[in-house]
């Protein structure tokens, strides 16, 4: 039961630090998500007394985010970098282990050598995706990004081998060179072709099931993250690397075809693609959330009698320093050396430039999700009984040195590497773009409304434009550049509405009781928000200043009265010519102002011609399916009726009806007349490719979820 409480804990942390990232938006996601376990540990201390089996963590967390990894990987740019891949993701990680090794060791006595070890073999995997999920926006050559990759792929294995056989040194307190080196090589080369064997009878095997129709998305998606645990499984039973194993059935299973060439094909993908995006996020904020939740192990009585505070931090700030001192300094030969066959030329050309080059590839490479995952592998106790000497101190240690190389890289890369286009600046075109084709879309949608030539259209087409004009009011009101005047327009035209609505229902307040007007304002508040406003601004007008009133409303809309039968239609129509004075309420202000000519009366005109939209549309199902056409109204009888006017038909159950039928119908031509927007804004030059691309993105999103 514990384990299952530290599993809620742990999702709602996710879940909140996904919230707080969209809020801080300058610090990296990693960072808010170590800061929220670190609270909610300080909170709920029994958190982190938790345990779970070494070996389950193992399989757990490491097996799919290599295996996802290695799915990804570019492999001609991870060919064509070889030689320096290898070297930082193998030689680099046994010089680390060394270096790190003996100093902890030298300056903190206390912990064994192996100990220290199997620490540096944690600390040598890097996590280059943690770079993308920094707040900041930094800009790497096409080089570091592949070594980054490459490297991040290769020594997650080279340093679980090393830390294995570090724990198998401090467990048993024995240890041969030669014998080292050749368990190495069976698990090294042995984990590599047992994934390949298993990767090609797996990619062999759902091929065969796809071929005799058997298999569909679902089980598509299932079976690729169903794999990467039996093969782990499978190839630490045969006593070779689990996790090379993992990284070589992946890279096998890789898709290959550069183009999709059917429809399952690109179903299968998107669908992949996406489970595997809320695996890996959430894979990786659990354990960023775990990281958080052991930093207050620095309090446990076993580390606490032994070292103070200050000490730990000296001892982190110490680790941090040297392995960032052996990865520069590795990095930096590495570079120097390097020949560019473009330039024709060798680092050591242009030493300044080479150099700054190297101190980003050493900070954009730092410790995270691999790193924790490896060092809660500890052993909980030793062969004989006794508590594995060190424990909380070296996962106390490793997550200082996590936290300590995240906080550079959030700090340092941004000004070292700044990228050369804002991404702010790429957002406000998009922003811009989406508004330009919103604009586009209702206009066509009006005409199409206006045209005639479909009335059964008209209800579903009046429900889609009010939708676009709640997504437009959105983006205009999220613009730096007009946003905040428009919000103070909104926020002066509501107070004016409401203002309107009181003095109504002040009149009408000796009239009928507030449950005879409870159907009115229920039904004003589902009319404002079918024509575009949300949230507070749906419910101007509709509500009561009086306790009989308010409970009256609840009641209402617990039971919301159906347009059956000629009053209730009356109720309707009446609520409608409601609706209509709060707009030209709307419309008679924002005139006033738009007759100015400073940036306020410009945001007043284009307002104001929001509202008459607004106004129209409710008209339109007044006047729908009647021989004569009402113009309209500016004053209106706020009494209670049960029947029509005269010579007016009864259309707004139909036409409830008519939108519901047509919903969808409608629906995928507004989508169709925004991929025409986008493709015309781009023909015309006012938008980017990049940013065509993500329009119609959001736009294929939408057309997949037609009828869900």
């Amino acid at each position: 039961m514990e384990l299952f409480e530290l599993i809620l804990i742990l999702l709602a942390c996710v879940i909140a630090s996904s919230i707080l990232d969209q809020i801080i938006t300058r610090v990296s996601l990693p960072l808010i998500q170590i800061a929220v376990g670190l609270a909610v540990a300080l909170v709920v201390p029994h958190v982190a007394d938790v345990t779970m089996d070494p070996e389950l963590f193992l399989v757990l967390f490491i097996a799919p985010l290599l295996f996802n990894e290695a799915r990804e990987a570019g492999k001609r740019e991870l060919w064509d970098n070889k030689g320096a891949i290898l070297s930082l993701a193998i030689g680099l990680v046994v010089f680390t282990v060394l270096v790190v090794g003996f100093s902890l060791n030298w300056i903190v006595p206390s912990i064994p050598l192996a100990s220290a070890f199997a620490l540096a073999a944690a600390l040598g995997p890097t996590d280059a995706a943690a770079v993308g999920a920094l707040g900041s926006t930094v800009n790497l050559s096409t080089r570091q990004r592949t070594l980054l990759s490459g490297e991040s792929l290769i020594n997650d294995a080279s340093g679980v081998v090393s830390f294995q056989f570090a724990i198998v040194a401090a467990t048993t307190g024995a240890f041969s060179v030669a014998d080292a080196a050749g368990e190495f090589a069976l698990l090294f080369f042995g984990g590599i072709v047992a994934g390949l064997v298993m990767g090609l009878l797996a990619s062999l095997s759902i091929r065969v099931v796809h071929q005799r129709g058997y298999e569909n998305t679902t089980v598509h998606t299932l079976y690729e993250v169903f794999t990467p645990f039996v093969v782990f499984l499978a190839a630490e039973s045969l006593h070779v690397s689990g996790i090379l194993g993992v990284v070589a059935a992946g890279i096998v299973m890789a898709r290959r075809t550069p183009r999709l060439v059917s429809t399952t094909d690109a179903k299968h993908q998107m669908v992949s693609s996406s489970f595997w995006e809320i695996i890996v996020f959430l894979i990786n904020g659990v354990i960023f959330v775990l990281l958080g939740m052991q930093l207050p192990q620095a309090f446990a009585p076993s580390v606490a009698n032994v070292f103070s505070l200050p000490n730990l931090i000296g001892i982190v700030l110490f680790i941090t320093f040297l392995v960032m001192l052996c990865r520069f300094a590795w990095v930096s030969v590495m570079e120097l050396l390097h020949f560019d066959p473009e330039t024709g030329q060798r680092g050591i050309s242009s030493i300044g430039r080479t150099l700054i080059d190297a101190l980003v590839t050493t900070i954009a490479g730092p410790k995270g999700a691999v790193t924790l995952s490896i060092i809660f592998t500890i052993p909980l106790i030793m062969p004989d009984g006794t508590p594995f000497p060190n424990r909380a101190l070296l996962i106390f240690l490793t997550a200082g040195v996590i936290l300590l190389t995240l906080l550079i890289a959030d700090i340092f890369l941004p000004v070292l590497a700044p990228r050369e286009t804002e991404e702010g600046d790429i957002e406000r075109e998009l922003r811009a773009a989406n508004m330009a084709v919103i604009e586009g879309t209702i206009k066509e949608l009006t005409a199409r409304m206006r045209d005639g030539s479909r009335p059964e259209y008209e209800p579903a087409t009046r429900l889609a434009i009010a939708r676009y004009r709640v997504k437009l009011n959105r983006e205009r009101i999220e613009a730096q550049e007009e946003g905040s005047v428009i919000r103070e327009l909104a926020g002066e035209v509501l107070a004016l509405q409401q203002a309107r609505a009181d003095e109504i229902q002040q009149e009408g307040s000796g009239k009928f009781s507030p449950s005879d007007a409870a159907p009115y304002y229920a039904i004003l508040r589902g009319i404002r928000a079918s024509v575009g406003y949300s949230g507070d601004a749906a419910n101007v007008g509709a509500r009561f200043s009086s306790l009989p009133g308010k409970i009256a409303l609840i009641k209402q809309l617990v039971r919301p009265t159906r347009i059956e039968g000629e009053r209730n239609e009356r109720i309707y129509y009446d609520t409608c010519l409601f609706a209509i004075d709060l707009e030209n309420v709307a419309i008679d202000y924002l005139d006033g102002i738009a007759a100015g000519s400073d940036e306020r009366a410009r945001v007043a005109r284009v307002l104001s011609e929001e509202h008459r939209i607004s106004r129209d549309s409710i008209m339109g199902r007044i006047n729908y399916g009647q021989d004569e056409q009402m113009e309209v109204p500016r004053e209106f009888d706020h009494g209670m009726h049960d029947t029509m006017p005269d010579g007016m038909r009864q259309t707004f159950k139909e036409q409830f009806a008519q939108a519901r039928a047509y919903a969808d119908e409608v629906d995928a031509g507004a989508l169709a007349i925004e991929l025409d927007e986008i493709r015309h804004l781009q023909e015309a030059g006012k938008i980017s490719g990049e940013v065509a691309r993500r329009l119609r993105e959001d736009v294929y999103l939408f057309q997949m979820s037609l009828g869900e």
